[in-house]
């Protein structure tokens, strides 16, 4: 992308990807959350809240990118 052109819109189609993708995050954050609750071993605990931090930082990620298509 040139320093002059202005920020890329996303088509409907991507916007549509966008979305799922984020549906799909916000779900394994719910599922890691749960599974944090249940597992009894510490560390196991651990390695699901790493799995859960991960999701929650491409959770946000994609939410930045769809936010930045509003706000054009």
């Amino acid at each position: 992308m040139s320093q002059g052109r202005s920020l890329q819109t996303f088509t409907d189609r991507e916007l549509h990807t966008l979305q799922d993708q984020l549906s799909q995050e916000e779900l394994a954050i719910k599922k890691m959350r749960t599974y944090e609750h249940q597992v009894q071993d510490p560390e196991l605990q651990k390695v699901i809240s790493s799995m859960r931090e991960q999701h929650e930082g491409h959770y946000n990620t994609l939410m930045r990118h769809l936010l930045s298509q509003t706000m054009q």
